[in-house]
């Protein structure tokens, strides 16, 4: 157990650290990356069934050449089990920077279950962690002579966090006496190579020449080497081609691109909506006006040709609840010549060839279906192993809250120093209320929830003038509910529920400081970006985020308290073994136990709302606070063993 004497020294450390950043450094926000995917985990709650191969029908024959796969069809978040053996990558659409064609497998220090191999693992040193290992191939029947490679892309870090030169990505081909013998490797980034610095795939080719290798039943595997504590040293695997009848990068424009009869969607829809919302509450979409006047698409052109075809994309918008309709003619601007990639087009906004449905007008909650379509691939490409990458889609919701984010967390963040601000705008459309706080705080593996606090916010029409409403040192619960969002109602430290009102086109902020004890992460969304939008703030000071993305915090607007939440699971309450009273009070306040067996050891410490410490001594049953300022305080309640039995907060009048 941790002592007593660690415990104050923890809190003292950390008071001196805060203030010091507080004066000489710039407040911002910082990264930090996730303990586990709360994607896998939810995802394993709800399907367990794709967790364990053991439980999936994918009966699977030794496979021929060539062999494809861009991770580009698989929903599962698993990789497809008619091509791969084992389930210990990620398959995502968000964490990879810039890929060659929509999805890739990201390699971690995550298990299959989303959670560490080892919460315990060395920070610094690379372990043995994901695999993803092929099903038999048969290679049988061939030699040197017919130019066999294997060939893929790779990324270090992406959009999430940064692999350091002791940990590796390494390929392995499983010779006729399996044994798997390591025919590439790559270290991870240079310790001198910025960490702004977002590193561009690159691709690998390995000639498969040698009479080991050339049988029926080969296989090939990638592995990682990560620190296994956490969501660490992220690698993005993508585009991997075996084939024959290749020549070493004769395929390639350059170094980095390869070239092959395919023309692929690099990224899901952008939102159909305004200000770059992913969801809105139903009531404030007023009309076909709060859609988009121009969309973002992006594509990679695999082609060696110059400028070879057209390339004729359409968009759609379809209400797939609660009433099926399309919402959108298809069509967008075509390409008429599309060189390949990279090139100016790979990545542009487009307006839209017709409208939206002007009749539009949502009465209740609504899921909108956004879907890019190549529609006339043949000029690309004419092999079906290239069709699934042709196609993207993604989902936008209207129902009682605004987001900028996808839901899905690619790091975190924290407002670093005591006392700096976040706040995040957004702007009301109609009339409203708003109820509350959605933040997204990802569920922590080794973290002791009852150190954290911090001041909730909400700004009106400016951040420079007052507050509309503050709760300091909110005592926060990790869940793992919907991927990790927790909700914060706007009741003061009475009980009183303040509602505040809205009115159309008026801005409000909601966002926190970083209080009492260890900075609070919250979740950060890399793919998509709202920093023109998220402001930091040091006393009277703001200024506008540097860091792109989206900070995971949502509001809550309805206009009576009958409103719905996303449904959340609390893992972490305080034991209450405390009561005080009166509280408020003037002077005298009371301590009951439930318990004074060992009570004459139990210490009382008191912070006020800045952290700081003013009281420390035994427990007694009656404290005299005449003589301190009016304001609020925390008291935390510690037994012989220096365990937390409860914290209070007192309202001094």
């Amino acid at each position: 157990m941790t002592s007593l004497k660690a415990i104050i020294l923890f809190y003292l450390q950390n008071l001196l650290i805060f203030f010091l950043v507080s004066d000489i450094t710039a407040q911002q926000l910082l990264e930090v990356p996730l303990d586990n995917n709360p994607v896998i985990i939810r995802h394993h709650e709800l399907h367990p069934q794709d967790y364990s191969r053991n439980n999936q029908v994918c009966p699977v024959d030794t496979l021929t050449i060539p062999f494809f796969e861009d991770f580009s069809s698989d929903t599962s978040f698993y990789p497809n089990c008619s091509k791969w053996q084992d389930n210990h990558v990620f398959v995502n659409f968000d964490m990879a920077y810039n890929p060659p064609s929509i999805g890739v497998a990201t390699f971690e220090g995550l298990a299959s279950d989303g959670k560490p191999y080892n919460t315990g693992a060395s920070v610094t040193l690379g372990t043995p962690a994901d695999t993803l290992t092929s099903q038999h191939i048969d290679l049988s029947g061939k030699s040197a002579s017919d130019a066999i490679f294997l060939s893929f892309f790779y990324q270090k870090q992406g959009l999430s966090d940064r692999p350091e030169e002791q940990d590796s990505f390494i390929l392995e081909f499983k010779d006729t006496s399996n044994t798997w013998q390591r025919v590439w490797e790559q270290e991870g980034v240079n310790a001198l190579v910025s960490s702004l610095t977002l590193i561009d795939f690159e691709q690998q080719y390995i000639a498969i020449n040698s009479a080991d290798f050339l049988y029926n039943g080969f296989q090939f595997r990638f592995r990682n080497l990560a620190s296994v504590s956490g969501n660490n040293d992220h690698w993005h695997l993508d585009y991997i081609l075996l084939d024959e009848g290749r020549a070493n990068n004769a395929d390639t424009l350059n170094s980095n691109y390869g070239r092959y009869a395919d023309v692929a969607f690099t990224h899901r829809p952008t939102t159909p909506l305004k200000n770059n919302y992913s969801a809105m509450p139903w009531r404030h979409f007023k009309d076909s006006s709060m859609f988009a006047d121009t969309i973002v698409i992006c594509n990679f052109n695999h082609n060696d040709s110059t400028g070879i075809a057209t390339l004729d994309r359409s968009y759609r918008v379809d209400q797939i609840t609660p009433n099926p309709t399309s919402l959108t003619i298809e069509g967008i601007p075509a390409i008429p010549s599309y060189f390949p990639s990279s090139n100016d087009d790979d990545c542009v906004s487009h307006p839209l060839i017709n409208p939206f449905n002007s009749s539009f007008v949502p009465v209740e909650k609504t899921i909108l279906e956004s879907t890019y379509t190549i529609l006339s691939p043949s000029g690309f490409q004419n092999n079906p192993m290239f069709f699934d990458n042709d196609t993207v889609v993604t989902q936008t919701v209207l129902d009682n809250y605004f987001a900028y984010d996808d839901g899905t967390a690619e790091t975190r963040v924290i407002a670093q120093g005591l006392g700096t601000k976040v706040a995040v705008e957004f702007t009301a459309e109609v009339s409203d209320t708003l109820q509350g706080i959605y933040f997204h705080l990802p569920y922590f593996t080794n973290r002791d929830a009852q150190l954290d606090f911090i001041n909730v916010k909400v700004w009106l029409d400016s951040l420079t003038g007052p507050e509309a409403f503050s709760r300091d040192l909110h005592h926060l619960q990790y869940s793992n509910g919907f991927n990790g969002f927790y909700f914060v109602d706007l009741v003061d430290f009475a009980g009183v529920k303040y509602l505040i009102p809205l009115q159309p086109g008026q801005k409000f902020y909601i966002g926190w400081q970083q209080s009492f004890g260890p900075e609070v992460p919250v979740g950060f969304d890399r793919s998509t970006d709202a920093s023109n939008k998220t402001f930091i703030g040091t006393g009277t000071v703001w200024d506008t985020s540097s860091l792109k993305g989206s900070v995971m915090i949502r509001p809550l607007l309805w206009p009576d308290s009958n409103f719905t939440l996303i449904p959340i699971k609390n893992l972490n309450n305080i034991i209450n073994e405390l009561t005080i009273y009166p509280n408020p009070t003037k002077d005298l306040l009371n301590l009951k136990l439930t318990d004074y067996t060992n009570s004459a050891k139990y210490i009382v410490l008191i912070h006020n709302s800045m952290g700081q410490e003013i009281y420390t001594a035994q427990f007694k049953e009656q404290l005299s606070l005449n003589n301190w300022q009016t304001g609020l305080y925390l008291l935390t309640l510690y037994d012989e063993n220096g365990n937390i039995l409860s914290q209070k907060k007192i309202i001094k009048n």
